[in-house]
C-alpha cells in the first residue's frame, strides 16, 4: 500500500518526467479507483514518455472504472489527450460502453460526435438502440455519425430504422445507403433494389443517392439484382453508368452470371479502366477479360501501374491473354504506354510464357521481327530509368535475347566509373542465364579492386568456379 502512495504521489507531482513514467509503469497492476484517476490524468502529463506509459498501465488494468475515468477526457481541450482517451476507450470495447452512453447526450456536439464514432469501432449491438435515438440530434455530423456508426456495426435490427432515416432525412441518404449496404441481408437487399428502380426512373434524382446505392448493393446484390441491373444499362450514361456496370459485374463475380452484349458497353468499360476508385478499375478488368480486340488489350495494358490493387487482377490476365505481346510491342514503339518497371517486368513474363509458332511468321523474320523490336524497346528505356526500373530491364532483355543482352552489358561497363561496372554486377546477381557466371568472371581481373571483390563475392554466393572464371 505504502508503495502505490509513492507511486501515486510521484506521478502527481514530481518534476522529473524519467520519476513519472516510472510510477505510471509501477500502477499498471493496481485497480482501484485513485490510481486509475491518476493514471487518467497524466494522459494530459507535457511529457510523451509519460503520457504513453500511462496509456499502457491503463489498457493493462482495462476494466469499467478505466472508461469512466478517461471518458471525461473525450471534451478536453487539448486534441493529444483526447485522442488518447478515445484510444483507450477503443481498446476496452465493451467495457467503455456504460461510460460512454451518457456522453451521447452531452451539451457539446463534437463530443456527441465522437462517442458515436468510438461506439461505431466498438461494434457493440448493445448501442444500436442509442444510436437510433440520435437520428433525433440537431446537429447534421452527428446524425451521419450515428449511422455510419450503425454500418459498422452491422446489426440487422438496425434496418428498420435505416429504411426510415433513409425517406425522412434527406441529407443523410447517401450516408444510409452505405451503412445498408455494409449490413446486408435480405431486407436490406430489397431495399437498396426498390430505392434504385424508382431512382432510375427518376430524372431528379441525386445521382450521389444513386451512386451511393449502386456501390452498396454491389456489396450484397443477389441474382435477382443482377437482371434487374442489367435492364438499366441502357438507361443511364456516363459515370453513373460505369458505377452501375462496377454494381453489376461485382453482382456477377459473386453469384457465377455473367454479362450479355459486352460489347455494347466496352467502351464505357475501357473508360472505368482509368476511374481513380481502384475498385472500379479492377471491375473493369474483370468486365474485359475475355473481350477479343486489340484496342481491348491497348487499354488493359495502359492500366498496369494505376493502383496495386489493379495490377493483381490485370497482369495475370494480360500475361495469358492472346496477342497481348504484340501490342505491348507496338504500344511502346509508339509512346502509347510508358516503359515502367510493371510494364517491362510483364513484358518479361509475357516473353516467358509465348509460343512462338503462334506469333505470324513475318512478325519474326522480316525487318520489324517482333522479338528484335522488344528488344530494342526495352534496351531504350535504359538511359532514363530509375534503379528498380534498371533491374528489371536486365533481367527483361536475358528473357528476350541472352547473347544481346550481353553485347548491350559489354558497352554499359566500357565506361570508365567503376561503381557503373559493380552496379551492372549487382543487377545480374540474381539472374539465372548461363551467360551470366561468365560475364561477371571477367571482372575478376578488374584494375579495380572494389569491382573484383564485388564479382568473387557475387561468385561465391553463386557457387562457381573462380579457377575456370578467373582464366577467361
Amino acid at each position: 500500500m505504502d508503495e502505490i502512495k509513492q507511486h501515486l504521489a510521484t506521478l502527481l507531482s514530481d518534476s522529473d518526467p524519467a520519476a513519472r513514467r516510472r510510477a505510471a509503469e509501477g500502477l499498471a497492476t493496481c485497480t482501484g479507483f485513485a490510481p486509475v484517476a491518476a493514471l487518467a490524468a497524466a494522459l494530459r502529463d507535457e511529457n510523451k514518455g509519460v503520457r504513453d506509459a500511462a496509456l499502457r498501465s491503463l489498457s493493462q488494468i482495462g476494466n469499467k472504472n478505466v472508461a469512466r475515468a478517461v471518458v471525461e477526457y473525450l471534451g478536453d481541450t487539448n486534441i493529444t489527450t483526447r485522442n488518447l482517451a478515445a484510444e483507450l476507450l477503443m481498446r476496452l470495447r465493451d467495457q467503455s460502453l456504460e461510460a460512454l452512453l451518457p456522453s451521447l447526450y452531452d451539451a457539446n456536439q463534437d463530443v456527441r460526435k465522437f462517442v458515436v464514432d468510438i461506439l461505431g469501432v466498438n461494434g457493440s449491438t448493445d448501442a444500436v438502440p442509442h444510436l437510433i435515438k440520435l437520428f433525433a440530434d440537431p446537429d447534421e455530423n452527428v446524425v451521419i455519425s450515428a449511422v455510419e456508426a450503425l454500418g459498422n456495426i452491422r446489426s440487422e435490427s438496425a434496418i428498420p430504422a435505416l429504411t426510415a432515416a433513409f425517406n425522412d432525412i434527406a441529407y443523410a441518404r447517401a450516408t444510409t445507403a452505405e451503412a445498408i449496404g455494409k449490413i446486408g441481408g435480405t431486407k436490406a437487399t430489397e431495399f437498396l433494389l426498390s430505392q434504385i428502380n424508382t431512382l432510375i426512373a427518376d430524372p431528379t434524382s441525386d445521382p450521389l443517392v444513386l451512386y451511393a446505392l449502386l456501390e452498396a448493393i454491389g456489396q450484397i446484390g443477389y441474382d435477382k439484382a443482377f437482371f434487374e441491373l442489367s435492364n438499366h444499362i441502357s438507361r443511364v450514361k456516363g459515370k453513373l453508368r460505369r458505377i452501375l456496370l462496377h454494381a453489376i459485374i461485382r453482382i456477377g463475380e459473386r453469384c457465377t452470371l455473367t454479362m450479355e452484349n459486352v460489347e455494347v458497353v466496352k467502351q464505357d468499360l475501357i473508360e472505368a479502366l482509368k476511374d481513380k476508385n481502384a475498385a472500379i478499375q479492377v471491375s473493369a478488368v474483370k468486365g474485359l477479360a475475355n473481350v477479343e480486340g486489340e484496342d481491348v488489350t491497348t487499354a488493359l495494358l495502359e492500366a498496369v501501374n494505376r493502383s496495386e490493387e489493379c495490377d493483381a487482377v490485370l497482369c495475370p490476365i494480360l500475361e495469358y491473354r492472346e496477342g497481348a505481346f504484340q501490342v505491348m510491342v507496338n504500344d511502346l514503339e509508339s509512346g502509347k504506354i510508358t516503359p515502367t518497371k510493371e510494364v517491362i517486368g510483364l513484358m518479361g513474363r509475357l516473353v516467358s510464357r509465348i509460343e512462338y509458332a503462334a506469333i505470324p511468321k513475318e512478325l519474326i523474320e522480316s525487318d520489324g521481327r517482333l522479338l528484335q523490336r522488344a528488344f530494342d524497346a526495352v534496351k531504350g528505356a535504359w538511359n532514363e530509368a530509375t534503379e528498380d526500373l534498371r533491374a528489371v530491364i536486365v533481367d527483361t532483355l536475358f528473357r528476350l535475347d541472352g547473347d544481346q543482352a550481353i553485347q548491350v552489358l559489354d558497352a554499359i561497363v566500357d565506361e570508365p566509373d567503376p561503381w557503373l561496372r559493380i552496379h551492372v554486377i549487382e543487377l545480374l546477381a540474381p539472374l539465372t542465364d548461363r551467360r551470366i557466371p561468365e560475364f561477371i568472371g571477367r571482372f575478376m581481373n578488374d584494375e579495380d579492386e572494389m569491382v573484383r571483390d564485388v564479382a568473387a563475392s557475387t561468385l561465391a554466393g553463386r557457387g562457381e568456379s573462380f579457377n575456370m572464371l578467373t582464366s577467361v
